[in-house]
């Protein structure tokens, strides 16, 4: 399956919404449409440290709880893979499940239980582990993870139990992003910042799977000095945008950029691939694709 087939459902940080993904993905194996791509298979939920308890709940800052633990998302994500296995898709990857961590807190204090997730986990690169470990677009340089120690420990994962697990975890690391008005939405991503993420992955060459997540409405303003990110075949691109439906205009230019050209010049004069490399966790981007026909 390519990355533009998969379907979205951001922020399950409820027991409620992630009821709301079980019906989906039970309603669709009723009717035999696993197959049809109308239905919810990429899962993205944000993980926050609370304090008074001593563990990682699903959540997005500011909230500071939820109903929801990561243990017990976790234990549902396992359930909701066993559920397309048992489907008749014989797609490598039918499930994926994006974790945000908001905080070093959250991400350490949850290592063990993301290592004995990712040994159940059945899918490869089905496991994106999420952070925003530098500076971006945003209107301060505060940064919740120190990237250095993050990439190690992510690095670490992918070593456990000799690294036979490491082909089903996909590095996911962005940059800081403010989203409080029209100004802020569109702030540009820099070459600075790229090659600043370019140079602390350097170390880790092809041996981790890795997608940077970078805001949709942001890409078409910001795409020279993005463009760098896809020169290494092992990198790829997930837009992110669910606050807002953005133009068709836009969506349309992020696509025919990305998914239409056969070929492009990267900014080194080789010759890169963009097709099939990027995810869209885009607000009614499946409608989008529906009208484009």
């Amino acid at each position: 399956m390519t990355p533009v087939n998969y379907r979205w459902a951001h922020a399950v940080n409820s027991n409620a919404l992630l009821s709301l993904v079980y019906y989906q993905v039970q309603k669709a194996l009723k009717q035999q449409q696993l197959m049809t791509l109308n239905h919810v298979n990429a899962i993205e939920a944000d993980i926050i440290w609370n304090e008074d308890k001593q563990v990682s709940m699903m959540g997005h800052p500011p909230a500071t709880d939820s109903d929801l633990t990561l243990s017990q998302f976790l234990h549902a994500m396992l359930k909701l893979a066993v559920m397309f296995q048992h489907s008749s898709t014989s797609d490598e990857t039918p499930l994926i499940v994006k974790l945000d961590f908001k905080s070093s807190r959250a991400f350490e204090a949850s290592l063990e239980l993301l290592t004995t997730f990712m040994a159940k986990y059945p899918f490869t690169k089905g496991v994106f582990i999420n952070a925003d470990i530098l500076p971006g677009p945003a209107s301060s340089n505060y940064v919740a993870f120190d990237a250095i120690m993050f990439l190690e420990q992510v690095n670490e994962l992918g070593d456990y139990e000799n690294g036979q697990h490491r082909h089903k975890l996909v590095l996911s690391v962005g940059w800081t992003t403010t989203n409080v008005n029209e100004e802020t939405i569109h702030r540009e991503y820099t070459s600075d910042m790229i090659e600043a993420m370019l140079r602390v992955l350097k170390p880790y060459g092809d041996t981790l799977a890795v997608t940077f997540p970078v805001r949709a409405t942001s890409v078409r303003k910001s795409w020279h000095a993005l463009r760098p990110l896809l020169e290494s075949p092992n990198y790829g691109l997930t837009l992110w945008w669910a606050m807002t439906q953005m133009p068709d205009d836009d969506l349309e230019w992020i696509y025919t950029t990305l998914e239409c050209s056969a070929e492009a010049e990267s900014s080194t004069g080789s010759s890169t691939m963009y097709a099939n490399r990027t995810f869209y966790d885009i607000k009614g981007f499946s409608n989008f694709l529906a009208r484009r026909g």
